[in-house]
C-alpha cells in the first residue's frame, strides 16, 4: 500500500464468486472495516459468514452476534486497492483433532443459516412496525385532537395497538440494557439467536433437540409475520385514504417486512 488514505476493499467470495463478506478502510461499521498504512499490511479473517441483522437499541440475551463459521475448503479473496483489483485462492482446513465429518459440518453450516435468516427475518419486522409507528405519530401530531379528526385519530390508535402487541410477541421490548433481560423474559427473536450462538459453539451438526426448537421457533415467528402483513394491507391503503380525505399531505409507505 503506498498510502495509509488509499482506498482498499477486501472481498472474502465462494469459488463461484459469490460474495461472503466485504471488508474497507472506508466501511462505516467497525467490524467491517480494515486499518491501513503505507507499506506491508495483514488482514486476518475469523472464517465466520455474517451474523443476523440488527436494530438500533436492541438488547439481546445470551447471543453474540457471530454468524455460521465457513465450512472447511476452497475460497477466494479480491484485494481492491485504488481500483485494481487482484484475486487469490486459499483453502481452510479441517481441524484434525476433530472427529466430525465435512458433511456434518455441512449441515451445522446450514442449520445456522437458516436460523440466522429466520433472525434477520423477525429483526426486520420490528424496524417496519417502529418505521410504521413513527409515520402514525406524525400525523397524530399533525391532526392533534380536533372532533373532525376523531374517526382518523381512532384508527391511528387501534393500528398503533395491533402493531405493539406483534413487536411484543417479536421481540423483548423491555429490555433496554444488558441486565433488563436478568427480569424480562426473552421472546421469539432472542431465542432463536440463543439456539443459533448454542449450536454454533463447537463443530458439530444440529441434534434432533435443535432441530426441533428451531421448527418450532419458525412456526411461531412465521405466524406473527403473517399476521403482521395481513395488518398492514388491512391498515395502509385504508389510512391513506382518510389522510387523505381530510386533506393531510402524507402518504404511508407500505412494504412487505419479509423482502426488507
Amino acid at each position: 500500500i503506498k498510502n495509509s488514505e488509499s482506498d482498499v476493499k477486501i472481498d472474502i467470495l465462494e469459488m463461484n464468486g459469490t460474495l461472503i463478506k466485504s471488508f474497507s478502510n472506508k466501511a462505516k461499521e467497525k467490524a467491517d472495516q480494515v486499518t491501513v498504512r503505507a507499506g506491508g499490511n495483514r488482514f486476518v479473517w475469523n472464517m465466520r459468514h455474517p451474523g443476523y441483522k440488527t436494530f438500533p437499541g436492541m438488547v439481546y440475551y445470551g447471543s453474540p452476534n457471530s454468524g455460521p463459521k465457513a465450512v472447511p475448503g476452497k475460497y477466494k479473496v479480491r484485494l481492491t486497492v485504488n481500483g485494481e483489483s487482484k484475486e487469490h485462492e486459499f483453502e481452510i482446513l479441517k481441524d484434525p483433532r476433530i472427529e466430525t465429518t465435512q458433511e456434518e459440518l455441512q449441515m451445522q453450516f446450514d442449520f445456522l443459516v437458516k436460523v440466522r435468516d429466520k433472525v434477520t427475518e423477525a429483526n426486520q419486522s420490528v424496524i417496519e412496525i417502529r418505521k410504521i409507528k413513527e409515520d402514525l405519530g406524525y400525523v397524530k401530531n399533525k391532526i392533534g385532537t380536533e372532533p373532525q379528526y376523531k374517526d382518523l385519530n381512532d384508527a391511528v390508535k387501534k393500528f398503533e395497538e395491533d402493531l405493539t402487541i406483534i413487536e411484543n410477541n417479536i421481540h423483548q421490548t423491555k429490555n433496554k440494557s444488558v441486565q433488563d433481560p436478568l427480569n424480562y423474559g426473552i421472546k421469539l427473536n432472542n431465542q432463536l439467536a440463543f439456539l443459533m450462538g448454542e449450536q454454533g459453539l463447537g463443530d458439530f451438526k444440529p441434534n434432533k433437540q435443535a432441530e426441533e426448537v428451531r421448527v418450532d421457533l419458525t412456526r411461531k415467528i412465521d405466524g406473527e409475520l403473517l399476521k403482521l402483513r395481513s395488518l398492514i394491507d388491512n391498515n395502509v391503503e385504508h389510512l391513506n385514504r382518510m389522510i387523505k380525505d381530510k386533506g393531510i399531505e402524507m402518504v404511508m409507505v407500505k412494504s412487505d417486512p419479509k423482502k426488507m
